[in-house]
């Protein structure tokens, strides 16, 4: 039977979905028909970073094509300085997101969040908005009607008021339930809005983020039973998503990287309920596909 034209295209982005984790765990419908994972847009030894890759992905550029290519967005001259200086100051203002830690590396890190601070009071520098995205979004293109929900850095809303909490509460377990019942507030919601939206027809891309995996991988980093709990209820309500959607609409997975032991992982992960025979794909890869998909 020839496959009916996709006329819908629901984008659920997951951040730190780890390959490796849905395939050691078999979690089926995360799978669907065709996945695998996504090559990021990441410079020698630098670490993936949420605030960098989503707008590469909603965008297809390059970071430096995008707007930015690091955490922080400085002023021209010291950009310039930051890109040429030595690799220790690269690894201060560009390698590491504050949360992205393990109790290890929390006295370094926190130098270096001071240090970052410092420089942000003098005006030097400040966390990257929409108006520093320079290319043009998915969600631009005035031919596809779009909905896009807590996008990082291109929605005001995109992290959860809990994220600036996460470093201070690993290793400290009296404070992991607080942040676990809002982690799970977080899913709630967000799935709910998603569901919310599948019974409207205004809309031909609907993308909504989830920030909640990130978060409880880094501060449950060496507890692998609760990292599951969290994957089995993304995979559970992947299922339930499935069944709303009719033959016409296709469903995308993606995250803008995975995670082990609280550490960011070099690759993506992306699955889709249709075959498209993407082959080893780069990130940026995937708005010419959904562009095509819904303009031709």
């Amino acid at each position: 039977m020839k496959e009916q034209k996709i006329k819908r295209v629901l984008i659920l982005g997951i951040d730190a979905l780890e390959y490796d984790l849905v395939e050691q765990w078999n979690l089926q419908n995360l799978k669907q028909k065709e996945y695998g994972k996504i090559q990021l847009p990441l410079q020698p030894g630098q670490e993936p970073a949420t605030v960098i890759i989503w707008p590469c992905f909603i965008t297809g550029k390059e970071p430096e094509e995008m707007g930015y290519s690091t955490v922080h967005v400085f002023s021209k001259p010291l950009q310039f300085l930051i890109n040429i200086l030595s690799p220790a100051l690269r690894k201060i203002f560009v390698d590491e997101e504050a949360e992205n830690r393990t109790e290890k590396k929390q006295g370094k890190q926190s130098m270096l969040d001071k240090m970052a601070e410092i420089v942000k009071k003098f005006g030097l520098s400040h966390s990257p908005t929409r108006k520093d995205i320079h290319a043009q979004s998915l969600f631009d293109n005035k031919q596809i009607q779009s909905i896009h929900l807590h996008i990082p850095v291109y929605d005001e809303d995109g992290f959860p008021e809990y994220r600036s909490e996460i470093a201070k509460v690993i290793g400290e377990k009296a404070y992991q339930p607080i942040l676990e019942l809002a982690q799970k507030k977080e899913f709630r919601q967000r799935t709910r809005e998603v569901f919310k939206y599948l019974k409207k027809d205004n809309w031909q891309l609907l993308m909504q983020y989830f920030y909640v995996l990130d978060g409880v991988q880094h501060i449950y980093y060496n507890n692998p039973k609760k990292i599951a709990e969290f994957y089995l209820m993304f995979d559970e309500f992947v299922k339930k998503v499935s069944k709303e959607l009719g033959p016409q609409t296709l469903l995308l997975i993606v995250s803008d990287h995975g995670q082990k032991k609280g550490i960011h992982t070099p690759y993506g992960f992306y699955s889709m309920n249709k075959k498209m025979n993407l082959n080893n794909p780069k990130i940026i890869d995937f708005k010419h596909e959904i562009e095509n998909i819904l303009t031709k």
